[in-house]
């Protein structure tokens, strides 16, 4: 698509083209855990992508939508050239177009989790738009802004459509563990509960050994991995609304505040107190901008 890569942003979208003929130890292990929404456009490559439990064989031309809820994770079946193209965006900046009655992040937010994330674009008719908005964030004309921002919900309704006529399709190109996703949807049920190994083994009749090994195989995540980060995720979202950091980590288990202190700060970067006020100031700054 280029002749190197390319990361370019603006104030509606942060959008990355990467072409790697080596795949580097962070692209193999790197564990994806964000607030903002994913498009990824697979180019080429021999990948495994795993959400939630959920295996997806990529294949050029196809592209993934992964909400700030989903775990997901490359697995690279062979050491080929692997060339992708992944836009981000925070949900609120589409705020403004909450009053129309097409809704732009249903294929993000209307379905069950970790299900019907793959796409595909048999007629590059999404790549295209792909091609059009970075053109624009590379130009920096004064039209910039605005072509970006409208070539991109034009592309947004498009993958909505190709959304809704793919959620009837035949899915044999998913691979997944029946036992692997009850013991996930457990998990995120019983998120606010103190979780180990131990009990999901006993809840499950499973052995130890053999539950963190079908697990690891089919998330990407060992077991405690998966916990941890979703208690993270949720004590994000937790924080958003309003509730103290100190009660947080009561409601999530963490064991004692500084624990959970500890956990959050070397994940997300920042302390709950900085997220915290750091998200609020954004939020407050979008509505008094729409």
């Amino acid at each position: 698509m280029y002749s190197k890569n390319c990361s370019l942003q603006n104030n509606f979208l942060d959008i990355k083209y990467t072409r790697s003929d080596i795949i580097s130890s962070t692209e193999k292990f790197n564990m994806h855990l964000h607030d903002f929404y994913e498009i990824y456009y697979f180019l080429e490559g021999d990948v495994t992508y795993y959400i939630e439990g959920h295996g997806y064989q990529m294949e050029a031309n196809s592209l993934l939508i992964i909400n700030n809820k989903e775990l997901h994770k490359p697995i690279f079946n062979k050491e080929l050239p692997y060339e992708r193209i992944v836009i981000h965006f925070f949900p609120w900046v589409l705020s403004k177009y909450d009053s129309y009655d097409f809704n732009l992040l249903e294929c993000f937010e209307n379905r069950k989790e970790a299900h019907h994330n793959k796409i595909i674009d048999k007629n590059k008719e999404i790549f295209n738009y792909f091609k059009k908005i970075t053109q624009y964030v590379q130009n920096k004309s004064l039209e910039s802004e605005l072509m970006v921002e409208t070539l991109f919900i034009q592309m947004l309704v498009l993958i909505n459509k190709k959304f809704n006529k793919k959620t009837v399709e035949n899915n044999n190109f998913i691979k997944y563990n029946r036992r692997i996703l009850e013991i996930i949807t457990y998990i995120n049920s019983n998120i606010e509960k103190s979780l180990s190994l131990n009990l999901l083994a006993e809840e499950f009749y499973l052995n130890k050994s053999y539950l963190s090994h079908i697990f690891k195989k089919n998330t990407g995540f060992s077991v405690l991995q998966y916990i941890h980060y979703k208690k993270i995720m949720t004590a994000k979202r937790l924080l958003l609304d309003n509730n103290s950091c100190s009660e947080v980590s009561s409601k999530l288990n963490f064991g004692d505040y500084s624990t959970f202190y500890r956990s959050f700060k070397r994940e997300v970067g920042i302390s709950p107190q900085e997220y915290q006020k750091q998200r609020s100031a954004i939020e407050k700054y979008q509505f008094f901008n729409d």
